[in-house]
């Protein structure tokens, strides 16, 4: 098409089509997921959902690419970026051929850049950096710490009911006390949570045991005490400022300190905190810097994102990010945290799909790959902060990390693509309109960086032909772009280098009809 407009045509206007607005995936229709989801006609294993599917592939969405918000201390006015998600970079390899399960930065040794990880899906090894440490019996699910008399200690829980504590200068050791509650033929559930020298695991009871003061070792028969404000099943424990969290399938309640050593439990329940939502399990439950965040249950069946604030849950999941949760119903769903490039991230990972969702700016997105490399993080206390991370879904028993003052923008040596899709465009007119220009706000790259450019007219059925736009040129755009009444544009970018956008430029005219 020539880029001479019909004579029915109005004067082109020049706008601008932000690329952040609300992430949206309709999940109502006859649609398919993206068939790089690895779920094929919405059949979850364990879960089969007729009458419902995903179309991961349509409306405005942002893959790989983080939105961003800055606001003008001035004006009060709000400015968006979109840029492209920082790549894992392999750090070490402790165990090749090993899937990872956890992970944690050991702040109580060194100079607080010890990387504890632990691998295997049928017996774990630990591993201090790249030396074993210990191989125990069961799959490591949590890896926390704890001082306990001046002495720096890990403590691993197991899916099996087990425990383990690895003191400093001492051995790997299994909690072997009879009246320790996996010892005890209670199934332990969730990872151990610490306050003022004491150890504390709850059972699928609801029942919250603790260990003898100081010890990890030592444990009573009758040292616990109830979360049963409301009867269901125990999910797991979080610690929370000075209290522990008790997770419930249903509910939650909180626990503080009173007794001290005088006490069969030192807790006591704060009455006037109680949160009538649960959690999915104890792999939905993450804690972040001063708050928790986990992916709830409850009695009428609704699956959502929370944080805690306060004594309150406050909810940060849309109604599109509830729906995709809800089509995977009771399927794993695994929450992971981290702190990356002045953003606090959560990730909830569904099978085949990740959604990341940022606090500071109140917006979610997804990150894809070959590989998840998400599936847990821990930070360095260092004087250059790095953080590291394991991945569960390959066996390339690999420590990751993201460094801010070196990022890579490839996994582990492998490309992925970065993916801004827009929501539709019609300037809210019905009539065709004729696009002669469009280029792309952003920064200039400082090396060769191709984004493949097309659009959609027909609901994000089809999309055409893509053509290119080299972003490290000081004028990239577009000529006779065709015509159109509405269209969504589709942005797409596999370079190795960072890439941040601000909006689509467009230089269109509307004809009469």
């Amino acid at each position: 098409m020539s880029g001479k407009l019909p004579r029915s045509a109005d004067k082109s206007h020049v706008v601008r089509l932000p690329v952040v607005g609300t992430y949206n995936s309709r999940t109502i229709g006859a649609t398919t997921l993206n068939s790089a989801s690895g779920i094929v006609g919405i059949g979850v294993v364990g879960t089969m959902i007729v009458g419902s599917t995903s179309s991961s592939n349509r409306d405005q969405k942002y893959i790989n690419a983080i939105p961003e918000k800055i606001t003008n201390p001035l004006t009060g006015k709000d400015t968006f970026y979109c840029y492209k998600r920082p790549g894992f970079a392999s750090h070490s390899t402790p165990a090749s051929g090993s899937n990872g399960t956890a992970i944690r930065v050991w702040t109580g040794q060194g100079n607080g850049d010890k990387v504890i990880s632990a691998f295997g899906l049928t017996n774990s090894t630990i591993y201090d950096g790249t030396s074993s440490i210990g191989t125990i019996t069961g799959v490591v699910t949590s890896i926390t710490e704890t001082l306990l008399a001046g002495t720096a200690n890990l403590v691993i829980a197991v899916d099996n009911n087990k425990g383990y504590y690895y003191p400093t200068g001492g051995a790997m050791t299994e909690i072997t006390d009879v009246d320790y509650p996996g010892n005890a033929s209670r199934t332990t559930t969730g990872a151990f949570a610490h306050l003022d020298g004491y150890t504390f695991i709850m059972d699928t009871t609801g029942r919250i045991y603790n260990s003898d003061l100081n010890s990890i070792s030592a444990w009573s028969a009758d040292s616990y005490i109830n979360s049963d404000m409301y009867p269901d099943k125990g999910v797991g424990l979080a610690r929370y400022k000075d209290m522990i969290v008790g997770f419930g399938r249903e509910s939650i309640e909180f626990f503080r300190d009173v007794g001290g050593a005088t006490k069969v439990t030192p807790l006591a329940r704060v009455n006037e905190a109680f949160i009538k939502i649960g959690a999915m399990g104890p792999e939905a439950i993450t804690e972040l810097e001063d708050t928790i965040a986990w992916v709830s249950s409850s009695n009428i069946g609704s699956i959502s994102v929370y944080v805690l604030d306060g004594y309150k849950a406050k909810k940060i999941s849309t109604e599109t990010i509830d729906s995709q949760l809800n089509l995977r119903g009771s399927a794993t769903i695994y929450l992971s945290s981290a702190k990356l490039f002045g953003k606090t991230l959560i990730f909830v990972q569904l099978p085949g799909q990740t959604f990341v969702y940022s606090m500071e700016d109140d917006m979610w997105h997804e990150w894809s790959g070959q590989v998840r490399y998400w599936h847990k993080f821990a930070a360095n206390t260092a004087a250059t902060p790095v953080v590291y991370s394991i991945t569960r879904d390959d066996t390339s028993g690999k420590v990751f990390k993201l460094n801010p003052v070196s990022p890579v923008f490839t996994d582990n040596g492998n490309t992925y693509t970065m993916t801004v899709q827009t929501s539709k465009f019609d300037m809210d007119k019905e009539r065709r309109k004729f696009l002669s220009k469009l280029a792309i706000i952003g920064d200039i790259s400082t090396s060769s960086s191709t984004f493949n450019v097309s659009w959609s007219d027909d609901d994000y059925v089809t999309f055409s032909t893509a053509r290119t736009l080299d972003i490290s040129n000081n004028r990239n755009y577009l000529t006779n772009c065709g015509s159109f009444r509405r269209r969504a544009f589709k942005l797409t970018n596999s370079s190795a280098y960072p890439v941040r956008l601000e909006a689509l430029e467009l230089e269109v005219s509307e004809g009469l009809h």
